[in-house]
């Protein structure tokens, strides 16, 4: 196992990741738990973010909330994969475009619109532009969304607040206005990482700290803390696993693989069109080593007995750098 880090930042982050402070001066709380001074923590995460090992530290905002929804669109990219992969990289919708190692779609596209129509009509578009089949995969239900790194054992772990509600209040209910919404998604590395918050907002920053964690109780908001870069931290190895469900019991078998605490996201899929994909439950794994991985896929087929399943490997990320 490999991963580049330090001792001292591998305690960081670990704390940022998985025990993220209340209150508004969270990297005081970490300072004093770690023993250090405030900015010792400030100025080892400005580094980290420089080295763009540390993404962001803040909330992940719930698309459905702002009225979004998303899917996965899987390419047979018949030699185009550079081409399609273009047109997603121009496209502000889309947040993650890989090249998978899937024997017929190699090219798998995250992304989120309005209504599933659009991302439908979207799909069709492309598929007619370069003459290439596609599936969407769209998210009937969300199990599990919580994407950190147990930095220690060199695998993915998720957070303690991992689950998605899937019908969420406006934030105008809690007096945001949803176009400022993104501003909880990204805190200042600072001692005082809630005061633009609050500036923008008109309200102190204990009150811009207790509407965060209020939105994250309410589902607007969730998986508080650190968001790394895995690659760059040594978490090179990623799997999807798509699961056939035994007897069309797609709730079980979801359930089971969401208590497992090193898979990610866990999303109960259907197609379109209709009857073209029959895994229809979805996670994601992330390790230090390919032998990990497939430890962590063993032990998530041993527990939950789905019908079948594929270990879709990562071949190549195509939008890199962007903040998710």
């Amino acid at each position: 196992m490999s991963v580049l880090l330090t001792p001292f930042e591998k305690d960081l982050l670990m704390e940022l990741q998985y025990n993220f402070p209340q209150g508004p001066k969270p990297f005081h709380i970490v300072a004093d738990k770690l023993g250090v001074g405030i900015d010792d923590v400030i100025q080892t995460l400005t580094k980290l973010k420089e080295e763009k090992k540390l993404k962001r530290i803040g909330f992940y905002v719930n698309y459905r909330s702002k009225g979004l929804k998303a899917a996965l669109i899987a390419y047979s990219a018949n030699g185009k994969i550079g081409d399609i992969a273009e047109v997603y990289a121009r496209d502000p919708h889309a947040t993650h475009v890989y090249q998978r190692d899937h024997p017929v779609y190699d090219l798998w596209i995250v992304t989120k619109r309005p209504t599933l129509e659009e991302i439908v009509a979207h799909a069709e578009e492309v598929s007619r532009t370069f003459n290439v089949d596609y599936v969407v995969l769209y998210s009937v239900r969300t199990y599990k969304l919580s994407v950190k790194y147990d930095l220690y054992r060199g695998i993915s772990r998720s957070g303690n607040y991992s689950t998605v509600n899937h019908n969420p209040p406006s934030p105008a209910e809690y007096g945001v206005d949803p176009g400022k919404l993104s501003l909880f998604r990204m805190l200042e590395i600072s001692p005082t990482p809630y005061k633009q918050i609050a500036g923008e907002l008109g309200i102190s920053e204990e009150e811009a700290s207790k509407l965060a964690w209020n939105m994250l109780k309410a589902g607007i908001l969730g998986d508080p803390g650190a968001a790394l870069d895995g690659h760059r931290i040594g978490f090179t190895e990623n799997a999807m696993v798509v699961l056939e469900p035994r007897d069309q019991c797609e709730e079980k078998l979801c359930n089971c693989i969401a208590k497992l605490l090193f898979t990610t996201h866990v999303v109960q899929r259907a197609s379109i069109p209709a009857g073209k994909w029959r895994h229809t439950c979805y996670f994601m794994v992330h390790a230090t080593s390919k032998e990990l991985i497939e430890e962590m896929v063993s032990e998530a087929i041993e527990k939950c007995e789905p019908k079948s399943h594929l270990s879709i490997k990562s071949i190549a990320d195509l939008k890199p750098g962007v903040v998710r």
